[in-house]
């Protein structure tokens, strides 16, 4: 599930934005592990001003925390978009002992563009549709290095741990508690609770925190304690050398469940431990494992602890060459800054600048501040409202709630909403810590109505774009060395399997439309979406272009963001017709913004004989084979990457002879030709989008510019921000920094670096900015001639 997540030996917690595993149902939250289109983000709306929510993962005090995570999953009114709306917000809220609160809520049209295709469509965000139960489950298997002699097989576990609970109520040094503390609620609860606060209206006593608190505490209930079975888990252990597993239960770890116990503390789920057991070794705070064994050929014959001295020479001698490979599956590409496809939903900050810090994993995270409405989370959510000013008046009203939200908390000096139904001090262990880096404080003017949005995120290397440090405490994360992600091999030359993917490469993940036709599941297109308000028998469609009819990302807003201090009136919008008003006639389904469609394909070759076919599927000219993207470049194609006829598995067999290929999108320049005639201009472009005093335009070739390089192939310690752009580079392996230069000694300095000049739109599409020497505000040659 989460094997491109960035590389750590920390203990991390995954928000559901957060996540890669079933990509195509659940991504288009956050930045992930590759470019999205901006036209499938709308999932995850940060909500809090105190906390920063990282791409990847969230991280806790030390990186090494022990202690309870107070997690709560609840129907709220925060992203409301008209008084009327009663659609469903499922909102996750946390209690951690240095942050409580809600962290975000996932927005309403997130379901309806994966789900509501049909008018009757009934998805997450409608208020008919409740969560009956929940699971729990605490799984994974250790891994282990093997080897055979005499017969028998020898094993060297991995090293793992549990924590040792205190005492209490329900636990002692040797339980392992895992989760406690379940409420379910039969009722909105926080709907009721929740809205005299965002509204502003009600008595003044319940605006309050702590009024939400006491309507939380009074409506919630224990669920049903299910008994877990009899006798002591089984943990799985995998074979280095099969690739199989077996099932062991010789750790010391059993159940500890009790019922009395368990209800009283609101489900307990609980583990013992034997510490007299050989395989472990524990100190107060937690039992380590880490064993050799003997056994194991089959699940007939379980393994069996045995002491180091009891391992033959020889077969120790192969532990200790061998070593377990660090994943390398993510070095935080994507992570930021926004690909050329995302980047129509993040051109609205409230200012440029970039704030960093980093993490307890090591991981340096950039970020700007957005106004609430501004942020890329809701960006799909307002393209799906009509421009009649019923998409304004939404933007009013759920700013203005915000607000409300961030001074209440700054009142009361808290966010919390619930607490352990046992108590503080009956948990088994003490609330765990936000790593202190993440908590914020907003900056001045950006105190109410504003999140911080990460923009970048990398392992141990700080984002070239960094204006301001916040939270940066302690010893600063070295980089990896050069070549690092590229070095696929261990000491002893054993390959590493879980190195990073090819430039553009992952696992596929791809869900079909429904079972009968195994189409691509190829979202959103037609949406029947849940009406903020009225009767959703009257729902109005709109029309999403689907991936393979999306390109171009919006062009970036030319409109200022209002300064910090303002504070828009809510204007709730008009509802729409109640159920028991007279239907209005059907309105035919809304046009998606002309910005995101795709330019017109170009007339088809005229038909030949079908019995003149063309079908050779070659993975050596098309790599894109059976991806469900047509890549030929003719009739029906997204891309012209493959010679025709080369991506049967995607196109269908095609007639020959060949037509001309289409170019959407353009091929990267070729490295640049020789140096023009000394009347012919070339253009210069700005180092960074909207950041220049001077305009883009024509330059004499004698005329002194800034120099940035590109280069269609990898150059180690250059930088590739998107599938879309060339590897790029302002100093590194070009002699430095060039500030004032010709456009004949561009082009040499390019040359002498095995590179070329960059074209007029690889600057445009920010694929050289942050590379350095301060040319973000400069003019920069292209390899773009005048004609």
């Amino acid at each position: 599930y989460w094997m491109y997540t960035l590389e750590t030996p920390n203990v991390k917690w995954m928000l559901p934005g957060a996540t890669n595993a079933n990509y195509e149902i659940f991504a288009g939250t956050f930045l992930g592990d590759r470019p999205q289109l901006c036209s499938v983000l709308g999932g995850a709306v940060r909500v809090s001003n105190r906390l920063l929510v990282p791409n990847d993962f969230v991280t806790f005090a030390g990186g090494d925390p022990d202690g309870f995570l107070g997690y709560m999953l609840t129907k709220t009114p925060l992203g409301k978009r008209s008084a009327n709306d009663t659609a469903n917000y499922w909102t996750i809220v946390i209690d951690a002992a240095n942050f409580a609160g809600p962290v975000m809520y996932t927005a309403a049209w997130f379901w309806d563009s994966r789900i509501n295709w049909h008018p009757k469509s009934i998805s997450w965000s409608d208020p008919r549709v409740n969560i009956g139960y929940i699971a729990q489950g605490f799984e994974g298997s250790i891994g282990a290095f093997t080897a055979q002699q005499g017969g028998s097989q020898y094993w060297r576990t991995t090293r793992w741990s549990m924590p040792r609970d205190r005492f209490g109520p329900s636990s002692s040094p040797n339980t392992s508690t895992l989760f406690t503390g379940h409420s379910q609620f039969a009722t909105d609860w926080a709907v009721d609770a929740l809205e005299p606060m965002l509204s502003g209206t009600g008595p003044v006593g319940e605006r309050t925190h702590t009024f939400v608190q006491q309507r939380s505490a009074e409506s919630r209930t224990r669920p049903d304690c299910n008994a877990p079975p009899e006798g002591e888990g089984g943990m799985s252990v995998w074979d280095d050398q099969e690739d199989s597993e077996v099932t062991w239960s010789g750790f010391g770890i059993g159940s500890a469940y009790d019922q009395t116990k368990s209800e009283a503390a609101h489900c307990a789920s609980t583990l013992s431990l034997d510490p007299s057991n050989a395989a472990l070794s524990c100190d107060q705070r937690r039992c380590e494992a880490a064993a050799f064994l003997q056994g194991g050929l089959g699940n007939s014959d379980p393994p069996v602890v045995i002491s180091a001295d009891a391992v033959p020479p020889e077969v120790k001698a192969q532990f200790d060459e061998a070593a377990f490979q660090p994943t390398k599956m993510n070095e935080g590409t994507f992570l930021g800054p926004p690909a050329e496809t995302e980047q129509a939903c993040f051109d609205k900050p409230a200012s440029d600048t970039m704030y960093c810090t980093f993490t307890a994993s090591k991981a340096w995270i950039g970020w700007r501040w957005y106004r609430f409405v501004d942020q890329p989370e809701l960006y799909m959510v307002f393209e799906s409202l009509p421009d009649d000013g019923t998409r304004q008046a939404a933007r009013d009203y759920m700013q203005a709630r915000i607000e409300r939200l961030h001074r209440q908390q700054e009142a009361d000096s808290t966010g919390g909403w619930f607490s352990p139904p046992q108590g503080d001090a009956a948990l088994p262990a003490e609330k765990v810590s936000i790593d202190p880096a993440l908590l914020l404080t907003p900056p001045t003017g950006f105190e109410y109505g504003y999140v911080p949005v990460a923009v970048y995120q990398r392992p141990r290397v700080k984002p070239a774009e960094c204006d301001v440090e916040v939270n940066a405490v302690g010893p600063r994360p070295v980089p990896h060395p050069d070549g690092y992600w590229d070095d696929c091999t261990s000491p002893s030359g054993i390959e590493n399997p879980n190195c990073h993917r090819p430039d553009g490469g992952y696992d596929v993940e791809t869900c079909s439309a429904n079972a009968e036709s195994r189409a691509p599941f190829n979202y959103p297109g037609r949406i029947y979406g849940y009406w903020p308000g009225g009767s959703q028998d009257d729902r109005v469609p709109y029309d999403v272009p689907t991936r393979d009819k999306l390109l171009t990302p919006r062009p970036p807003s030319t409109s200022s963001p209002p300064p910090p201090s303002a504070s828009p009136s809510p204007q709730p919008p008009s509802p729409p017709p109640s159920s028991t008003s007279p239907p209005p006639p059907s309105p035919p389904p809304a046009t998606w913004p002309s910005p995101l469609t795709k330019p017109p394909r170009p007339p088809a070759p005229p038909p030949l004989p079908p019995t003149q076919m063309v079908c050779n599927d070659d993975s050596s000219t098309c790599p894109h084979l059976d991806d469900a993207e047509c890549d030929d470049g003719g009739e029906g194609s997204i891309y012209s990457i493959c010679p025709y006829g080369s991506d049967c598995s995607d196109c269908g067999s095609r007639v020959a002879p060949p037509p001309p290929l289409a170019s959407i999108p353009p091929p990267l320049p070729s490295p640049s030709p020789p140096s023009p005639p000394a009347a012919q201009r070339h253009w210069v472009e700005c180092g960074r989008k909207n950041k220049c005093s001077e305009n883009a335009r024509w330059a004499d070739p004698s005329e002194e510019h800034e120099v940035r390089c590109c280069s269609d192939t990898r150059i180690d310690g250059w930088k590739k921000r998107g599938s879309n752009c060339p590897w790029t580079e302002s100093d590194d392996g070009m002699g430095g920094c060039h500030h004032e230069e010709t456009l004949s000694e561009a082009e040499e300095v390019c040359a002498d670096a095995g590179a070329r000049l960059c074209s007029k739109q690889e600057l445009k599409s920010d694929c050289t900015k942050g590379t350095g020497c301060g040319h973000d505000r400069d003019l920069i040659w292209t390899s773009n001639a005048m004609p």
